[in-house]
């Protein structure tokens, strides 16, 4: 083995001391901030991976037992924190998720972005010729039924429970295509949003052109928060995960990967019970034949819930903060 191996590796070593010491002084990792928690993942892979080295290349007993049990603490310490069942999904809900949306929102307003642009264009394309939303995914039944005022949407009352299912699974199936396409960095960002803005769009333009935007967007508002905001974090998601392969930046790609690659999980992990959200109320709520203001109300109470959740502050930051 060379003679600068344990020169290279020690400091790296003693972080990972410092941080499993901290962690296992403050109850886990709960208290950790969020790039010592990410430091350690890094840390206890590269320990990991010259303990691998060294039980090859080094006849060092005392060099392998020592990297040994830094594995072994570092590596109880993580698992069991990943292990911790029910009060682990109430703290991501509480405070891991809405911190990394606001940690990732430069991809989320870029990925709004690129929708607002492709929806103002067929918008404007379909003002002008009719025709162009055919181009868009709609077909010529529901271009008929924006420009007669039918509203094809009633029906759904008659087998809301299936229905609002229905549209939970279709959502859901949406907002992995978005995430899944996103990872292509621009190119693909912009053709997974390309068929529902596009739609977005155009629908609009025919709604507001024949005198139906109220009917439409009585419908449409009790659920398009939730909706729109799902589709905008996996497209975050996606985007985050490409632009990683893409410019890695003074990390190595594999680095920039895992880091990013677990703000894209913790991304659509959230938007779950977002879209479960939206499917019920646009079974179940957005169908029914209620004044369109109660619908309005809906879609303003749901965009400042989510407004004031994920600004709000990072309860393990209070806490840390308080135990200084």
């Amino acid at each position: 083995m060379p003679d600068n191996f344990i020169e290279k590796r020690k400091e790296n070593w003693r972080r990972l001391e410092e941080l499993t010491a901290q962690a296992r002084s403050t109850r886990g990792l709960r208290l950790l901030a969020r790039h010592e928690v990410r430091e350690l993942g890094r840390s206890y892979r590269r320990a990991a991976s010259d303990l691998a080295i060294a039980r090859v290349e080094s006849r060092d007993t005392r060099l392998i037992s020592y990297l040994n049990n830094l594995v072994i603490h570092s590596h109880g310490l993580i698992y069991r924190a990943e292990g911790k069942g029910f009060s682990a999904i109430k703290e991501f809900f509480r405070d891991e998720f809405p911190a990394t949306v606001r940690a990732t929102k430069r991809y989320t307003v870029t990925v709004m972005a690129v929708f607002v642009a492709l929806a103002i264009f067929s918008g404007a394309a379909t003002w002008r010729n009719d025709d162009f939303a055919e181009f868009c995914y709609l077909n010529s039944s529901a271009i008929n039924d924006v420009k007669t005022g039918r509203e094809w949407w009633k029906a759904l009352n008659n087998y809301a429970p299936v229905g609002a299912a229905q549209i939970m699974a279709n959502n859901i199936g949406v907002t992995l295509r978005t995430f899944a396409i996103s990872v292509i960095p621009v190119v693909g960002t912009i053709e997974a949003l390309r068929p529902t803005a596009l739609q977005f769009g155009a629908i609009n333009a025919l709604a507001i052109k024949y005198k139906m935007r109220q009917k439409l967007w009585g419908f449409v508002a009790g659920h398009g928060v939730l909706e729109f905001a799902a589709i905008f974090l996996a497209g975050a998601a996606g985007l985050m995960l490409g632009w990683a392969m893409l410019a890695p930046g003074e990390r190595t790609r594999r680095e920039a990967l895992l880091e990013k690659g677990g703000q894209a999980i913790k991304l659509l992990a959230g938007t779950v019970p977002m879209l479960v959200i939206a499917g019920t109320i646009e079974g179940f709520i957005s169908p029914a034949p209620l004044h369109w203001g109660y619908k309005i109300a809906v879609s303003l109470i749901t965009a400042i819930g989510l407004a004031v959740y994920f600004m709000k502050p990072d309860s393990r930051i209070k806490s840390q903060q308080g135990s200084v």
